[in-house]
């Protein structure tokens, strides 16, 4: 299956089974229980594409029958593994590399990857240090300065667990 700007999570839902719907009967932003992601309807593409493949990770780990424990710190800890998952399919490091050469200001760079903005921060939050040298050296000069400060950022501006 190809990763990044050419992931569909349409076509890998419904590869898995998966039907997925916009609604606004929805909490949050989607959910999935059995079978079927719902998308809130007020979503833009990349929020709803972002959305559809964190539901995809959810599914994939059987968590509408496995379920949440129902304590806080382990369900917050659970939400933020599946939006790292989510996020590496989304951006790859070529794309990324890309995006942050094209540009500094978070907005454009998730805007330039097809994704929002919360997924480019749980990404860059989310780099492994092989990564993050390796954008390192394909970046170097300034775009250097602009990782470190987008990680610095995200640090700051991702604290609320994802609500999926």
């Amino acid at each position: 299956m190809k990763w990044g700007r050419g992931y569909d999570p349409y076509v890998h839902a419904e590869s898995l089974g998966v039907e997925v719907v916009r609604s606004n009967n929805v909490h949050g932003w989607g959910d999935y229980r059995a079978g079927v992601i719902r998308v809130h309807g007020t979503l833009t593409q990349d929020e709803a594409r972002c959305t559809v493949t964190h539901e995809l990770v959810h599914h994939e780990h059987r968590d509408d029958t496995l379920g949440y424990c129902g304590v806080g710190w382990l369900d917050t800890r659970l939400e933020r593994q599946v939006h790292a998952t989510a996020a590496r399919r989304l951006i790859v490091m070529p794309e990324l590399a890309d995006a942050l050469r094209w540009s500094d200001h978070p907005n454009e760079i998730a805007e330039q990857l097809g994704v929002d903005v919360r997924t480019l921060y749980a990404r860059v939050l989310d780099l492994e240090r092989a990564e993050y040298d390796d954008l390192h050296k394909r970046l170097g000069g300034r775009e250097r300065r602009t990782l470190d400060d987008l990680h610095a950022y995200a640090a700051r501006r991702l604290p609320t667990p994802y609500a999926g």
